[in-house]
């Protein structure tokens, strides 16, 4: 499907009886008159795609496209549903607070917003639109950190902006907002920042520095590790207390043991920058894999990381995946050809 402006997420909701809706968020400069090819983004320093964060400020449009995935015999059919008008959205995550589905979105004028799912009109609905800055800069990713919904009392979002800087809000039974905690985590862009979901007081950063940082929040501790090119993705294991895996644009898949984080325990090179890591809801030692210039890969993690399957129908940067959480299906999203497939 043709999701008119560029796409870069896709979120399945990762409740079972809500697990038909997929929300795709899109990235759109208001004043670009440029039009791409599937080839023309590797040498035109002109284009805003949002892995080049302009230092000038611009007006980046975006839309928040809700969609019911349906079963029909012999196929299955993706019908758009909601289509709401937002500033340029560059990540999204769901979560459930007192049996409200809520979609957490980043945009591209430092709000975070949150949607809540209206079950019986299946629509999304605002809920708070809360502004972190007001100095021009990007939210580029978030996490909520009870993903496995061990404390229910435990409500907070990550996130991490265009300036280097990574903040912690709390989110109350009332979906108030409020920061707890904000540092320069990185000299660049902070691309990513994720939760580890068995310890909630351990966050990890990555950023355009090159640099995989973890930080107790407890302590105000750090460590930093290296990629040969800026972290993009991370992602901690839900099924293994221990586990995190990144993403580069150096191409390279890491596996990490939180215990001992001096070496990987795995690398997998994919040839293509990893924008988006993602564990399966299920199986513990599968992944998903947005890798840009060279589309999407399933990816098995046993005594190494090996490929198992390809998704190579997208025409531009892949940037956005995940698995449904109740079939065996995965949604994918790309960049100049604004498109959304299921496969």
């Amino acid at each position: 499907l043709d999701t008119e402006y560029s796409a870069d997420s896709v979120e399945f909701c990762p409740f079972e009886d809500y697990s038909q809706f997929l929300a795709c968020g899109t990235y759109q400069l208001a004043d670009s008159e440029i039009k791409h090819s599937e080839y023309d983004h590797e040498d035109n320093e002109n284009i805003d795609n949002f892995d080049k964060v302009s230092a000038q400020p611009k007006k980046r449009l975006g839309k928040l496209l809700l969609y019911q995935i349906m079963n029909n015999e012999s196929s299955v059919v993706m019908k758009e549903i909601q289509r709401i008008e937002t500033s340029a959205i560059l990540d999204m995550k769901w979560f459930c607070i007192y049996d409200q589905m809520i979609l957490a979105l980043a945009d591209a004028s430092g709000k975070v917003g949150l949607y809540g799912l209206n079950q019986d009109e299946s629509q999304l609905d605002l809920i708070i639109l809360y502004t972190v800055n007001n100095d021009n800069k990007l939210c580029l990713s978030l996490d909520w950190s009870d993903r496995l919904r061990l404390r229910y009392n435990n409500r907070s979002i990550v996130l991490s902006q265009s300036d280097g800087t990574v903040a912690v809000l709390s989110v109350d039974r009332e979906f108030g907002i409020l920061e707890k905690n904000r540092w320069m985590a990185h000299d660049f862009e902070a691309w990513i920042a994720a939760f580890n979901y068995h310890n909630t007081n351990i966050i990890y950063s990555g950023g355009d520095d090159c640099c995989l940082k973890g930080w107790d929040l407890r302590t105000d501790l750090s460590s930093s590790l290296h990629h040969q090119a800026g972290v993009c993705s991370i992602q901690s294991n839900p099924h293994s207390e221990h586990y995190l895996v990144t993403g580069s644009y150096d191409e390279h898949i890491l596996l990490w043991d939180a215990r001992i984080m001096k070496q990987p325990i795995s690398n997998h090179h994919i040839n293509g920058g990893v924008w988006r890591l993602k564990w399966h809801p299920k199986k513990n030692n599968f992944l998903l894999g947005a890798c840009m210039h060279n589309g999407f890969h399933v990816i098995k993690n046993s005594s190494s990381m090996h490929k198992i399957t390809s998704f190579m129908e997208h025409k531009s940067l892949a940037y956005g995946v995940d698995w449904s959480y109740t079939q065996n299906l995965a949604a994918s999203c790309s960049f100049y050809d604004h498109v959304i497939h299921l496969w």
